[in-house]
């Protein structure tokens, strides 16, 4: 019986470590929202301003219902230049386009997924904000927003990953509000937590998301004296 516990722990141990240190697994996946299984997010937006200033610093992370953090998180992608901006409003009605790009930055997926697990750095991130204006009192004013984007890296294994946002949403900014504690914090261009007196940004919701994963298969080379030991 004794060395029947001592077997049944050896494997449990191994199947633990393994599952661990699981390696992404390539394939397409969808959130929550679409009947996948990565779960919706939530992002913050900091800013040097108030209410303007570079740089942006986006961090985006997984939202259970309860924490954030604990399927994947988007860090310190980096945006040192203006945004572009369409303004299609008429009469105060209407939307004005924003269009953002940021680089670098890095990703992080935790183990217990089937999807795999590991880190890695990002390239471009792109989005695109539309929000909506409508004139109440005599003022042209936002009551909407919804964000598309997508950004691609690759992780230290050499798996490369997409990660596109179909339908994200805008919940607040400041200075017309404080970013709550369930959204992630803002970080700064230090990519340091912001300082309490530098509190600047926006947040969102993160959701249809669609994630590709994208490991190549190595390729072995045979030789025709191989190949004809192998029939002989």
């Amino acid at each position: 019986m004794k060395r029947f516990v001592t077997a049944l722990m050896i494997i449990s141990t191994t199947l633990v470590a393994t599952f661990a240190a699981a390696s992404p697994v390539s394939g397409t996946y969808t959130s929550t929202d679409m009947g996948g299984q990565i779960l919706t997010g939530r992002a913050s937006t900091w800013r040097s301003g108030v209410n303007s200033g570079l740089p942006h610093v986006l961090h985006a992370q997984s939202w259970d219902g309860t924490a954030l953090g604990t399927q994947w998180d988007i860090s310190c992608a980096t945006e040192n230049s203006a945004f572009g901006v369409v303004d299609n409003r008429i009469g105060g009605n209407g939307t004005i386009v924003y269009t953002s790009t940021f680089h670098g930055g890095t990703f992080t997926f935790q183990p217990g997924w089937s999807f795999g697990s590991g880190t890695g750095t990002l390239g471009v991130t792109s989005l695109t904000t539309t929000v909506q204006y409508i004139m109440m009192g005599g003022v042209s004013t936002p009551v909407a927003s919804v964000i598309n984007g997508n950004t691609s890296g690759e992780f230290n294994d050499g798996c490369i990953l997409t990660f596109a946002i179909g339908n994200g949403t805008g919940v607040g900014e400041t200075p017309y509000a404080s970013i709550p504690a369930t959204y992630p914090a803002f970080l700064d261009g230090t990519c340091n937590p912001a300082a309490a007196g530098a509190q600047f940004g926006s947040w969102g919701n993160v959701i249809t998301i669609t994630l590709n994963i994208y490991c190549a298969v190595p390729t072995e080379t045979t030789s025709w004296g191989s190949v004809k030991g192998t029939y002989r």
